[in-house]
């Protein structure tokens, strides 16, 4: 596959819309879902010659799993890059058209993560050509994976199917740099309950609202604070956002109650039983409702030294290949069942969910020569 011909499958990627559901629920339906990906990466993988598998995540909603075969078979290694994008909505570029400009091409998922997904491909279509690669002892899986925008589904499902390879490298813009480590996350619910009254008479009521101020008082002020003054040696430091509020029900009505949404990133051996437990007692005055809102990821922390991750490192050519990330993937779920994993891919993870989502076509073709290079020297690897 040459660059011409990669830059093609990108721009067919992108034409297939994937918006995740979960992540737009008023999206058209024309454009959720990633079953049209899922038949288009089928057929990509079949033609060349691979075992194909398609396992629902959730009705209509596939992981595609292709699996090349070396005559050798003693190791694998997993491409594992999502299918999924976020929403379109208010995007300032047409999100499906795939428009090239100035070496750069345009649309939704461009760089998060279609981009991984090409690269991955071309790599495979450039390695499994060569006769002395087939004979090798190296298997390659192909793992398009569905819902990673949504807490990781379909890398859950995957892993949870019993999945095992000997390293997986999850897709996703890192600039063509190896991603060995990054933070964990844990979303929480946080829940303050009052008594209705009027509102010309609120000393008769008690107001959620305001107990909730004072949550979000601790939350940001001293909880933030003490999180930041112990920073991990490679991640850094925790860190906790409040992204979602909701509260009452009329502007003349003392409100009964009030919620919150927060995002808390884990370093170091935190756990998220024991953040939820540490909030819960910080807050017991107040009182509170504290839950887990159905997403959370494990911390990433891979061992440098690992031969795959240092046969990736060498891959890339650069004098400081290796690098951490603060936003959570799928290498972790991976990394979590006993995989060793790392991130990897092209484009740059500041254009990811933007309004003009882009990637540089130099990079995917990049990211496509490094895969293909680190594949080749794994399979001679002994």
């Amino acid at each position: 596959m040459n660059t011409a011909q990669l830059t093609r499958l990108l721009q067919d990627l992108v034409r297939l819309p994937s918006v995740n559901p979960r992540s737009d629920p008023r999206a058209p339906a024309a454009t959720t879902g990633e079953a049209r990906m899922a038949d288009y990466l089928a057929d990509f993988l079949h033609k060349l010659g691979l075992d194909v598998e398609r396992h629902d995540v959730e009705p209509g909603r596939p992981n595609v799993i292709g699996k090349f075969s070396s005559r050798g078979g003693k190791r694998s290694v997993a491409l594992a890059p999502h299918t999924d994008t976020v929403s379109a909505a208010g995007m300032t570029v047409d999100p499906f058209a795939a428009e090239i400009r100035d070496g750069r091409l345009y649309g939704r998922g461009a760089v998060d993560t279609k981009a991984s997904l090409a690269a991955g491909l071309a790599a495979l279509t450039r390695v499994s050509r060569d006769k002395s690669f087939r004979a090798g002892d190296l298997d390659v899986w192909f793992c398009a994976l569905a819902s990673e925008e949504n807490g990781n589904q379909g890398a859950r499902v995957l892993t949870g199917r019993g999945f095992k390879a000997d390293f997986a490298i999850a897709g996703e813009p890192t600039r063509c740099r190896v991603v060995h480590a990054h933070k964990g996350a844990l979303w929480l619910k946080i829940t303050t309950r009052g008594r209705t009254a009027h509102g010309a008479t609120p000393d008769l009521g008690e107001s959620a609202i305001a107990k909730m101020a004072d949550v979000i008082r601790y939350v940001l002020g001293e909880y933030a604070a003490r999180l930041k003054a112990a920073p991990d040696p490679v991640l850094g430091p925790a860190t906790v956002n409040v992204g979602v509020i909701h509260g009452g029900s009329g502007v003349n009505i003392v409100p009964a109650r009030c919620e919150i949404q927060l995002d808390r990133r884990l370093v170091g051996g935190e756990t998220g039983e024991a953040v939820l437990a540490e909030l819960r007692r910080a807050l017991a005055a107040i009182p509170v409702d504290i839950e887990l809102l159905g997403m959370s990821c494990p911390i990433l922390r891979t061992d440098p030294a690992h031969p795959f991750v240092g046969a990736l490192a060498r891959a890339t050519g650069r004098p400081e290949p290796l690098t951490t990330m603060a936003g959570f993937t799928d290498a972790a779920i991976f990394a979590g069942h006993g995989i060793p994993a790392v991130v990897f891919g092209p484009g740059d993870m500041a254009q990811a969910h933007a309004p003009d989502e882009f990637v540089e076509l130099a990079q995917v073709e990049e990211a496509a020569r490094i895969l293909e290079r680190f594949l080749s020297a794994a399979a001679r690897a002994q």
